[in-house]
Order: structure tokens, then C-alpha cells, then sequence
């Protein structure tokens, strides 16, 4: 069950603007969506509660992003380079590590 409309998050992350011009590849699962931007990939866990998984609250989301970097980083340390918010700025834009508050 989806438990948050990410539409305003999502179509931010797939624009090039926001990744310095470099075109974006979505890919799109039941539980993220991943943003693929030149040498980068950003996941977004998606606004979900199933009976498997919960990633209903931003602050679940966030814990699970973390526990996926720490487990994955042990393997592949060059890929998982961490966490990183998406804020909404004072005059209202979103931001990628910004000051805002988490989105």
C-alpha cells in the first residue's frame, strides 16, 4: 500500500538539472526507484507498507537506506558511498543534501 505521494521528489530526482546536466535512467521496482546519472545511482525507497517491508515514514525510509549502505559498503565500499537527503530549500526547491528539512 502506498502510504505517501513522492510525485514532487521523484520527478526532481529525474531531472538532468538537478544531477549537474547529466541525463537520467529511471528504474522502477515495488519498493524504490532508482535515478541512474552518469556514474551515479540514487535509490529512493518508496512510500510503502507492505506485510514483507515498511517504508511508510521518512524516518523508516532513512534507517533502512543507512542499514542497506552499512551491509552493502562491506562488499562493495566503491558503490555505496552513503545517504544523502533530499531537502526542501526556504524558497521552496528541493535539494539533494541541502539545508532545508528532509523530504
Amino acid at each position: 500500500m502506498i502510504t505517501g505521494d513522492q510525485t514532487a521528489l521523484i520527478e526532481f530526482l529525474s531531472e538532468a538539472s538537478t544531477h549537474e546536466g547529466t541525463s537520467v535512467e529511471r528504474v522502477e521496482t515495488h519498493a524504490s526507484v532508482v535515478f541512474l546519472a552518469g556514474e551515479r545511482a540514487y535509490k529512493l525507497k518508496r512510500a510503502v507498507k507492505f506485510d514483507y517491508l515498511d517504508f511508510s515514514t521518512p524516518d523508516r525510509r532513512r534507517t533502512m537506506c543507512e542499514a542497506e549502505v552499512r551491509l552493502n559498503r562491506r562488499t562493495a565500499p566503491a558503490l555505496y558511498r552513503g545517504v544523502l537527503s533530499v531537502t526542501r530549500q526556504d524558497d521552496g526547491r528541493l535539494a539533494l543534501g541541502g539545508t532545508g528539512g528532509s523530504r
